[in-house]
């Protein structure tokens, strides 16, 4: 893929916004666009994540991404371990995610915001990896994980090939389009399942999980145009490539370093406060230095 080193970027000429996933890694993106619409940023009409991306754009267009932040500090704050041990007593690992991922989206995905949502201009599509026909849901879980490894971590491609080739299909729905609210938190919650820590959930009648297992950095289909009004929001540190460059006629924006933070902690000793800290400040440098621009 050819990459682009750019100077600067108009965020006025920005229509999409995509949030890819990446765990606690996404306080990033909480933090630097928080610190852009402080300056006056408009958030553009169109969204798209995945993982826990999908759930930090659905907090900008609901209660907010510090009621987000908030929640999050609670539901760990007691925790000191990410499962727990006496579950293999009963043959399972029962892992925390379980119960603090849906808690944490129902903190900020209420009813109240949930009608909000639904009148607002602003459209969020969210993107749910299926399992490979030929797999079924466990093996597909299974190549699933090690595909993705492989890919990301072997080869390091900002864009997986591997899953797709195997079978695994990423579909996007619109959060918009939920009938209800306890739809809605099922497409969010799908959309972050990372099995084995969070399971699969059922959207439209089929199994869906976490869209990272296709492609952390999700990407709907666009015409050339409406690429090159799109910029990817990434949470993984990529030290060969710009901290802002277009490739494929989209534009990217990555952390100045490796986000502070573990990407699955869920315990007290999570650094979601540092990853939200290092998005701020890549943003106000960014700004500062006019590599980033506001109309």
């Amino acid at each position: 893929m050819l990459v682009e080193s750019l100077a600067s970027l108009d965020l006025a000429g920005i229509d999409t916004l995509i949030f890819a996933g990446g765990g606690n890694r996404c306080w990033w993106q909480a933090g630097a666009i928080s610190h852009l619409l402080a300056r006056h940023w408009r958030l553009p009409t169109e969204l798209v994540g995945t993982s826990a991306g999908a759930a930090v754009a659905a907090a900008f267009l609901t209660a907010g991404p510090h009621v987000a932040l908030t929640a999050c500090q609670r539901l760990y704050a007691d925790r000191t371990r990410m499962f727990e041990w006496r579950g293999l007593l009963r043959g399972r690992l029962h892992f925390a995610h379980r119960h603090i991922y849906p808690a944490w989206l129902a903190s900020f995905v209420d009813a109240d915001h949930f009608q909000s949502l639904r009148q607002s201009s602003h459209r969020l599509q969210v993107a749910v990896t299926r399992p490979a026909r030929w797999l079924g849901l466990r093996g597909s879980i299974g190549v699933a994980t090690m595909a993705y490894l492989a890919d990301k971590f072997l080869h390091g491609p900002l864009h997986p090939r591997l899953p797709r080739r195997l079978g695994l299909r990423q579909e996007f729905r619109n959060l918009h389009d939920c009938g209800s609210l306890d739809e809605a938190r099922a497409l969010l919650a799908a959309a972050g399942a990372a099995l084995p820590f969070i399971p699969a959930r059922r959207v439209d009648g089929r199994y869906a999980f976490d869209g990272g297992y296709t492609d952390s950095v999700p990407l709907p289909a666009q015409d050339a145009d409406q690429r090159s009004r799109t910029l990817v929001l990434l949470t993984r540190h990529y030290p060969k490539l710009p901290t802002l460059f277009r490739a494929n006629q989209r534009c990217y924006w990555q952390p100045s370093t490796r986000i502070p933070v573990g990407m699955l902690d869920c315990t007290a000793r999570a650094t979601v406060l540092d990853a939200w800290a290092l998005g701020e400040r890549n943003a106000q440098d960014a700004l500062a230095r006019g590599v980033l621009r506001i109309g």
